[in-house]
């Protein structure tokens, strides 16, 4: 066996690096693995490629949510960012709180951490798979590609099982589970939704901001959102859409698109704007009736789901009954839910590692001394807009200093 170190760290991507600097700076000798042949792929990706690093508006956590607030308690986002000030990273806010590196690119974030690393001289191992960690004699020992190390303290920063193409894996869910931790049933989230085909035909591409309402079989809303809706070919995409994903249970769902709260005060003002159209393109086809108010393609699927005939009849023949039908399906746009793009596509995992079985404070398990976990292998999946790599920092951070203080740079 090699020497052995005062933290091993399996997986190299935002919290492992994090973690490895922040225990470096606290005067550790630190070993970061990393299984593929890079480190922080999903870091150079995130954010489109611009690296959304955190958010300055409410936390918004799913999964054990009173885990992460109690994560920011300790570590909290002005701690977060004068870390990433430490490494050289200058951050900027733009709308909704979303946190992007000045430089608006994720490989100078990237470049920063790798930067750090070396400053600290921490050992980083790259295609460096590990397959087996176990725990005696007071140390850690982790089987690694045909190697075996030692460390006093074992970090699992593994990530999740979203993205495998940008490494994402489950490998860290069955170590921590090899030392007799509790993995909660794992599922896509941030993810692309799969619908019914019918309900979407003639859409893929059209963009458009609605209520987004999530619906049980009794017709009961789940869960709500509002923002940007994509359609795409096979379903919707878009931040709201994919937000709505990790809700989904896998009984029989719908999701409800509502376009017309974000511009009319209510039905009655609606109905007047339908009825006031209905005259001024009363010798034109009934399919113009939603021009202006909707893009062609949408205006026709709505009025297509709610029953209007349209087959070159002027407008002036659609009754106030019909009217009424528009109206519902303008506020209840129905899509038939067939499940999500699966793990490929989704940028987070939803579920993982019981949180309750760490110390927020410093990420370490109560089941065995000296093992920590961090990031997105624990059951925490934040929204879009910088929530999930925030948390994978600031967990990295506790992770890494384990109750001392950072000594910085």
């Amino acid at each position: 066996m090699n020497d052995v170190w005062d933290l091993a760290i399996v997986g190299g991507g935002a919290s492992g690096m994090t973690a490895a600097i922040a225990a470096a700076r606290c005067g550790d000798r630190v070993l970061l693995l990393e299984k593929s042949n890079a480190l922080g792929r999903k870091v150079a990706a995130s954010g489109n490629g611009r690296c959304n690093l955190m958010n300055s508006g409410p936390l918004q956590y799913y999964g054990e949510e009173v885990f992460a607030r109690q994560v920011f308690e300790k570590c909290s986002r002005n701690r977060v960012e004068e870390f990433c000030s430490s490494l050289g990273i200058r951050c900027c806010e733009e709308n909704e709180g979303r946190m992007y590196p000045c430089s608006y690119q994720a490989v100078s974030v990237l470049d920063a951490m790798k930067n750090a690393l070396r400053q600290c001289h921490v050992h980083v191992r790259l295609q460096a798979a590990v397959t087996e960690c176990t725990f005696g004699n007071s140390f850690f020992q982790i089987s690694c590609s045909g190697e075996k190390y030692g460390a006093r303290r074992l970090l699992i920063a593994a990530g999740g099982a979203a993205s495998p193409k940008l490494g994402g894996t489950e490998s860290g869910y069955n170590l921590l589970q090899s030392f007799g931790h509790r993995i909660l049933p794992i599922r896509p989230s941030l993810c692309p939704i799969l619908t019914d085909k019918k309900s979407i035909s003639g859409l893929a591409g059209i963009r458009v901001r609605c209520n987004v309402h999530l619906m049980d079989e009794k017709g009961d809303r789940e869960h709500s959102t509002s923002g940007e809706v994509l359609f795409t070919e096979t379903g919707i995409s878009g931040i709201c859409a994919m937000q709505m994903a990790r809700h989904l249970t896998g009984g029989v769902e719908k999701i409800e698109l509502d376009f017309a709260s974000r511009v009319f005060t209510d039905e009655h003002e609606l109905r007047r704007d339908l009825q006031r159209r209905r005259h001024i393109f009363r010798s034109m086809p009934a399919e113009n009736l939603m021009t202006g108010m909707l893009v062609p393609k949408l205006g026709f699927a709505v009025m297509k789901q709610a029953g209007i005939p349209l087959k070159g009849e002027p407008a002036d023949c659609i009754t106030d009954k019909q009217i009424e039908l528009i109206i519902r399906r303008m506020y209840h746009y129905t899509l038939q839910v067939q499940g999500t793009k699966g793990f490929d596509e989704a940028q987070v995992t939803a579920g993982g590692a019981l949180c309750s079985e760490f110390e927020p404070a410093t990420m370490e398990s109560l089941i065995l001394s000296g093992l920590h976990a961090s990031g997105e292998v624990l059951n925490v999946d934040g929204e879009c807009g910088g929530y999930n790599l925030m948390f994978a920092l600031a967990s990295g951070i506790l992770a890494g200093e384990n109750g001392r203080k950072d000594t910085g740079i």
